[in-house]
């Protein structure tokens, strides 16, 4: 299956969650699934609840299936719940991390810096947004990042974005750094990963 392109907050609307990370998000004018109204709701079953709850986390890392399976296996070896691991995972994905830097208003903003080698991680450019990081390295723009217009746009904007408490950032220089592993409680509470632990343990 190839990746998703279309409306993000078509998403949003369909699993009635904010995903997409943009703060004009459609959900929060149209609290509403797309298509034609079904005259009859049909109760949702715990299979399909489960599905409904892998398939939100999927879309807001912008994890393809495949992918996503590799994580959860690797999460399931890893000592501790399988369901923190999976989320610690995806939470250190370079465009994660840039995202929750503030380096970029979106996760697809981030990724789309990432890939188009704007970023780099402890100096060397670094263009897979899949790429996990470990703790003590530092993010930060590439020489070419650094003279794009962006940047000089993002100094602007940065000083009003939060930072988590895992991460340490240098809102002058545009710099961030890996403090520690992310924990429970650091990322949106809209995520379940109990529910997605359930599904692959049917």
């Amino acid at each position: 299956m190839a990746r998703y392109t279309g409306p993000k907050c078509r998403k949003c609307r369909r699993f009635q969650a904010s995903l997409c990370g943009k703060a004009n998000c459609a959900i929060t004018k149209k609290n509403l699934p797309p298509g034609p109204r079904p005259v009859r709701r049909r109760k949702i079953s715990d299979a399909g609840q489960q599905l409904i709850e892998k398939q939100k986390v999927r879309f807001a890392y912008g994890v393809m299936e495949k992918q996503f399976r590799g994580i959860y296996d690797k999460a399931s070896r890893m000592p501790g719940e399988t369901g923190l691991n999976l989320m610690s995972l995806l939470e250190l994905r370079l465009d994660n991390i840039v995202y929750r830097l503030g380096l970029a208003a979106t996760r697809s903003q981030a990724r789309q810096l990432v890939t188009h080698g704007l970023v780099s991680v402890d100096g060397q450019k670094m263009s897979v947004p899949s790429a996990r990081l470990k703790i003590g390295q530092k993010i930060s723009f590439t020489e070419r990042g650094r003279r794009s217009k962006y940047c000089e746009i993002l100094k602007e904007e940065i000083a009003g974005r939060d930072v988590k408490g895992w991460l340490s950032l240098d809102r002058d220089n545009l710099t961030g750094e890996l403090l520690s592993l992310p924990g429970a409680g650091d990322w949106e509470s809209i995520f379940n990963p109990t529910a997605i632990v359930e599904r692959y343990s049917r």
